[in-house]
């Protein structure tokens, strides 16, 4: 059976079918990923739908390419990361493409629509623009209400102990975990986690964060967050290590940004404000005691 493809629409909907798998991985993985990121990483999924055009013989080569384009669209879509965090995002969106290709298999095998044409990771049909919206919907409902079925606990305990270490130098102090902390570092993704600035006195006295030779040695990059005054930028940096001592172990890593914040956290009662993400690491990663 012959069926017309044009390429306008081809490009649409698999930009459009791109991001609401994108969104499923983010919702799945509460990676809190930028819907600007996500965005552009849907239409370079549009524009890997061309690949149905190209005279692929090799089967491998195309299950390469499918590979490739799947790790592109992770990474630009929720930065680099961490090496567990990006197989995580990875398996996750593969796994979410499989339930994908089983649908559109299903509708295929089911009512044989003259108009649809489906290759690898590629989809075509003719089809009403609200009732893509409609069924769209339909499916980030369902992988709402399993995210709600799967997901972790948040832990119960709200306040942990948090030691810094930066250049054989270490600082200590409370830390609350703010379910309202969603800041990433906008080109690592990597979770940030804001520090009183007088907690890292110590670790930072005769350190510029200005100057090019230390921002350089720290990755000191400009953290943008909202506060009740508006959008403001906080400068941050990567640590040589974190260790959040919670009731039941702790969690050592360096995959995080420490942004320095020049007004005490909390009213001065924390010195440290957690972003849920490492919690939910420290569910699954934990140093028992």
């Amino acid at each position: 059976m012959r069926v017309v493809v044009y390429a306008d629409i081809l490009f649409v909907l698999n930009a459009y079918v791109t991001f609401a798998l994108l969104l499923a991985t983010d919702l799945l993985c509460r990676a809190h990923g930028s819907r600007l990121r996500r965005t552009v990483a849907a239409l370079l999924g549009g524009a890997f739908a061309f690949v149905i055009f190209f005279p692929l013989s090799s089967k491998l080569l195309l299950v390469l390419l499918r590979l490739l384009a799947a790790a592109v669209f992770v990474l630009v879509a929720f930065g680099c990361g961490s090496r567990k965090r990006f197989l995580l995002l990875y398996a996750v969106f593969f796994a979410v493409n499989f339930v994908f290709a089983g649908l559109m298999f299903a509708l295929w095998h089911t009512l044989h629509p003259k108009s649809m044409l489906y290759f690898g990771s590629v989809v075509y049909f003719n089809i009403d623009t609200l009732l893509l919206v409609i069924l769209t919907v339909i499916c980030y409902a369902l992988f709402y209400v399993l995210h709600l079925l799967l997901g972790a606990r948040a832990p119960a305990q709200s306040l942990f102990r948090l030691t810094i270490t930066l250049e054989k130098k270490q600082a200590r102090c409370s830390a609350f975990l703010d379910s309202g902390n969603r800041l990433t570092e906008p080109f690592s993704a990597l979770p940030v986690i804001v520090v009183y600035k007088d907690v890292l006195h110590e670790l930072l006295a005769e350190k510029d964060l200005n100057a090019p030779d230390c921002a350089a040695a720290l990755h000191v990059r400009s953290i943008p967050c909202h506060a009740l005054t508006g959008l403001r930028t906080l400068p941050g940096f990567r640590p040589d290590e974190v260790c959040i001592h919670g009731p039941d172990g702790e969690l050592r890593t360096a995959d995080v940004y420490i942004a320095v914040s020049d007004t005490p956290l909390c009213g001065g009662d924390f010195g440290a404000l957690l972003h849920p993400n490492l919690m939910e690491e420290m569910n699954v990663i934990v140093c028992k005691k």
